[in-house]
């Protein structure tokens, strides 16, 4: 366990990186941001508290964070990277606080940005909402999600969005939708249908990672 002074302002790059058994951290009201890999592989962590104070967390700030269950997001967020929660299998729950004026959960149990109307994190109980445009980078990687209704006006699937997600068993990409980032599908063990529209302006090695 970790308990930050009130003096420190960031939490910077890697700063608790592959700290495997850091089970718990309290951060302070003074922390304003959190950085790129912060809490990466930090395996026994199950849950964190982001204060009302911090205002940005970097790119993967909480990639396989395999044992956190719920996070929520303050009002005062502003900017999350890509890949914020990848890899977080056991995530269950993200709760955006209604007065965020940048992002919202909308019900969903997900994280949504609303000016793009991109999914940047999901969970296992994610409902897609329908005026989700763009799925994005490492959305879901590795969730336990067996099924996924995705919306009708959808327009794009970002790089590794559905990676590693072994449950999943079949998958309809709707006729709206023009490109697919590489991995969106890759390690998909389960994976024995899906249905492609045929026009595409974009699609990456999608299935298997090679």
């Amino acid at each position: 366990s970790v308990n930050i002074p009130d003096s420190v302002t960031s939490i910077g790059e890697d700063s608790f990186s592959y700290c495997a058994s850091l089970a718990s951290i309290e951060i302070p009201d003074s922390v304003t941001s959190i950085g790129e890999q912060a809490f990466y592989n930090c395996k026994s962590l199950t849950s964190i508290e982001i204060p009302d104070s911090v205002t940005s967390i970097g790119d993967s700030a909480f990639y396989n964070c395999s044992s956190l269950t719920t996070i929520t997001i303050p009002k005062s967020v502003k900017m999350i990277g890509k890949g914020v929660f990848a890899s977080c299998t056991a995530l269950q729950s993200i709760v955006v606080d209604v007065a965020n004026t940048v992002y919202t959960s909308a019900q969903s149990n997900a994280l949504i940005e609303i000016s793009t109307k991109t999914l940047i994190a999901g969970c296992s109980n994610t409902s897609i909402p329908a005026d989700v445009e763009h799925i994005g980078m490492n959305a879901f990687d590795g969730c336990t999600i067996s099924k996924v209704r995705l919306p009708d006006n959808l327009k794009s699937i970002g790089q590794s969005a559905f990676r590693n997600c072994k449950n999943l068993k079949s998958i309809s990409i709707p006729n709206t939708v023009q490109e697919i980032g590489y991995w969106a599908f890759a390690h998909c063990d389960s994976l024995t249908q899906i249905t492609i529209p045929p026009h595409f302006t974009s699609i990456g090695k999608t299935f298997d990672g090679s």
